[in-house]
Order: C-alpha cells, then structure tokens, then sequence
C-alpha cells in the first residue's frame, strides 16, 4: 500500500503540473505568434540539458542514497553535501553567466541563470526521491507549479505580454521560487551550518558521472527530433514539431513521477518478477494514454487551429508512449538500481549514436517532419527490444504480448487519422474495454503482486 500511496502523492504534484504544461502547451501557442513560440521552445530544448552542469553529483546522490531511510543518515554528512552543492553550482552558474554576457544573447543569460537554480534543485530532488521521501517531493514540486501557473496567468492576463522573453523570465523566476523552498525546508529539518569538505565528493561524481553520460544519452533522443527539426526547417515548422512534444510531454509528466515511486522499490529488491510485473503494468497504461491523443487533437482543432499540421506528428509519437514509459520507469531504473553503470553508459552511448544516425538519414531520404517523428518512435520501440532480449531477458515478451503491441499500433494510427476526432475516440475506448476483457485475469494479477511487493 505505501507504493500505492507514494504514486497517489507524487500524482498529486503532477495533476497541478499538468496545468504547466497545458497552459506552456495549449494557451501560450495562441498567445505568441508561431516565430514566437518557437523560440520559447528553442529555450526549453535548452533547458532540457541544464543537468549537463552539475556533472552527475545529484545522480550520484540519487545512487549513493537509493533505497535507504532518511532516519539512518547522517545529518552531517546531509549537510556537507548539501552546501557543496551549492558552492559547486554557484562557481558553474559564474563561469556560464560570463560565457552568456560575452555572446549578449538574452536567452543565453536567461539560461545560466536557471542552470544553477535548477541543478541545485534537482539535487534536493533526487535525494528526497532516493530515500522515499515523497510527501516532502511532492509538496515542492505542487509549489513549483502552482507558482508558475499563477506567473503564466499574470502574464497573459493582467501584463498582456506577447513577447517570449518575458514568458522565459517567469519560468526563471519559478525556479528561484522552487529553489528557496527547499532551502527553507532543508534548514528547518536539518539546520544551518554553511561549512563543507571536497572529502569523498570525487566518488559521487565518479558514480554519477556515468548516470549522467547514460542519461544525457536517453534525453537527446528524446530530443533528436526537435534537435533535427530545429536545424533542418524553418522556425514556423520547428515550432509544429515543438508543439506536439510538448503535448506529448504532458503524458510524460506523469510517467516520470511513477518512475520515481519505482525506483525506491526496485532498489530494495533482487527479484526479477517484480520488474516484470511493473514492465507489464506499465505496456497497458501507455496503451490506455492513447485516449487523450483525441483530446488533445480536439483542442488544437477547435482553440489552435494554428497549429493542426502537428496532428499528424502527434498521432505517430503517441505510438511510442508505451516504450518511453518502459524506458524511463523500468529499464532507466534497473540499470542505476542494480548498479550497472558500464552496461548502462555503454548501452545508452551507443543506442543514441545509432537513433541520431538512424532519424538524421531518415531526415536525409523524405525531408518531412513525420518521417522524423516515425523514425524516434521506431528507436524507443527498437531500445525496449533491444534490452528485453539481451540485458534483461526477464522483460522479454510474450505471443500475447506482441499480438498487443502490433494492434495497438494499427488500431491507435488508424483511429487517430482516418476517423474523426467523436467516432475515433469511441473505436479506440472500445478496444480498450475489450484489452480489459481478454486481460481482466492477468491485470488482477498484476495489482494482487504489486500490493504484496513491499510485504
């Protein structure tokens, strides 16, 4: 029950997320022209790398505390850590803020200035994640966002702003918001003592450092279509691709915070079954997402009719949301929990190397942007297949499973672009009710085996 109560809070944070996310995806879109929008989007392409600078110490903290309980720490070591975070991002943030005055680009500026608020903050984070304290995570990440949702508002509704710029300085500002936060949170919990030692720093960077490298690998091809798309089209069609990622990014919000609940639990466990049920129940929920690809198509139809031409992109990458899920809450979370940081990097390295050489060529041979978006959903399935049959062969399917896998392919595709928005939510809500039926069996089983993990 506490995986479930865990997922439920960090849930909680996510629902108010969304409201980011729906206003950043839908509202902002019909605020900026598509120019404008998509040189917001250029920033946050940007942002998505700002974990590059603190060279893996808070993924090493999220190994070196995995599993543990916060009651069995030492608070002086706590401490120590958590003021060299600070110093060493602050000495980051200076060398990147001049780099920024040099080049006179204001988004630049904008960018180094986040950077060191965001990575001090992802430090906390992924402590808090590590040894379970998701209560405290989720309250922090709600703050985040109810700030910034109420900065977006004053923005569009009481300044009128149409510039970009403005709209990147209040994302800034709800950082420094979020940072100060936890701040507060951390000195009331653990007090104020503004000492630290190098001492034993170089270990965490050491072990952190490969999760980084393996992790930048997995966010760039996340990243390789817009990256492309970005260099390759002009700003307007860069700004279509843009927009469906950062609607598919709203599906995504909430795999990441499911991802996190499971890591705690993967970590405290060596058996095999418990990463296949996770694997299993995971497969059925991104296939059951699928549903709000209608949604959203209806808002952009009806509110965004700007941005219709990113429909079609939308529909092939909502395909691979059941494999980005399997990526970041299974096979993301094996890999740091069993510690496997060679398999992991060397894996990673070389799987983003051959999905960047795979999508550019496909750029190369049909200069479209779908062609684009098919060939990253190809790499996420081809990833998932990859590690299910070579690196964790307990993943590895069955008939039944491919037979789901091919069909949700065809069904979903084919609802999503040849039936109107009305009968193709009501043909895919019908598929979904007969997967329930055929599966009811094994999904009682998966929730029966989930309750009794942390028994």
């Amino acid at each position: 029950m506490k995986t479930l109560k865990n997922i439920l809070n960090v849930a909680m944070s996510n629902i108010v997320g969304f409201g980011t996310s729906f206003i950043v995806g839908f509202i902002l879109p019909g605020i900026l022209t598509v120019a404008q929008y998509g040189s917001y989007r250029q920033y946050t392409l940007y942002l998505s790398f700002t974990y590059l600078f603190h060279l893996g110490f808070a993924d090493g903290i999220y190994i070196k505390y995995g599993g543990k309980e916060l009651n069995d720490l030492d608070q002086n070591v706590i401490r120590d850590e958590h003021n060299f975070a600070n110093f060493f991002q602050f000495i980051m943030f200076i060398g990147m803020f001049l780099i920024s005055l040099i080049t006179k680009d204001p988004v630049l500026i904008l960018f180094s200035i986040v950077t060191f608020f965001s990575n001090v903050t992802t430090y906390q984070s992924n402590f808090l994640q590590a040894v379970g304290q998701f209560n405290t995570f989720t309250i922090a990440s709600m703050f985040r966002s109810i700030s910034y949702i109420l900065l977006l508002l004053a923005g569009i509704f009481i300044f009128k702003s149409e510039d970009y710029i403005f709209y990147i300085i209040l994302n800034v500002i709800s950082y420094i918001l979020m940072y100060l936060y936890y701040e507060y949170i951390f000195v009331g919990k653990l007090g104020f003592n503004p000492s630290f030692t190098v001492k034993d720093k170089l270990t965490i960077f050491r072990v952190g450092f490969l999760i980084l490298l393996a992790n930048m690998s997995l966010t760039f091809v996340g990243n390789i279509g817009s990256w492309i798309a970005n260099w390759g089209f002009p700003i307007e069609q860069f700004a279509q691709y843009s927009f469906q990622n950062s609607v598919l990014n709203v599906i995504i919000l909430i795999v990441n915070a499911v991802a996190l609940v499971f890591y705690n639990l993967i970590s405290k466990t060596d058996n095999p079954k418990v990463a296949n049920v996770i694997k299993q129940l995971t497969l059925l929920l991104g296939i059951f997402g699928g549903l709000a690809f209608f949604v959203f198509k209806w808002i952009i139809e009806f509110f965004l009719p700007a941005y219709t031409p990113s429909i079609e992109m939308l529909s092939i990458t909502f395909v691979s949301i059941p494999y980005i899920m399997i990526s970041k809450i299974v096979i993301s979370n094996l890999y740091k929990a069993k510690r496997s940081e060679k398999k992991y990097i060397r894996d990673s390295i070389l799987y983003a190397l051959a999905a960047f050489v795979f999508v550019y060529v496909v750029f190369l041979l049909t200069q479209s942007l779908s062609g684009i978006a098919w060939a990253t959903t190809l790499c996420y399935f081809l990833w998932y297949m990859y590690v299910s049959r070579r690196e964790f062969t307990h993943l590895k399917g069955d008939t039944s499973e491919w037979m789901l896998i091919i069909s949700h392919v065809l069904v979903f595709y084919l609802t999503a672009n040849f039936l109107n928005i009305y009968i193709g939510f009501i043909v895919y809500a019908i598929y979904l009710l007969a997967i329930l039926g055929l599966k009811r069996v094994e999904l009682q089983g998966i929730f029966q085996q989930i309750l009794k993990m942390e028994e």
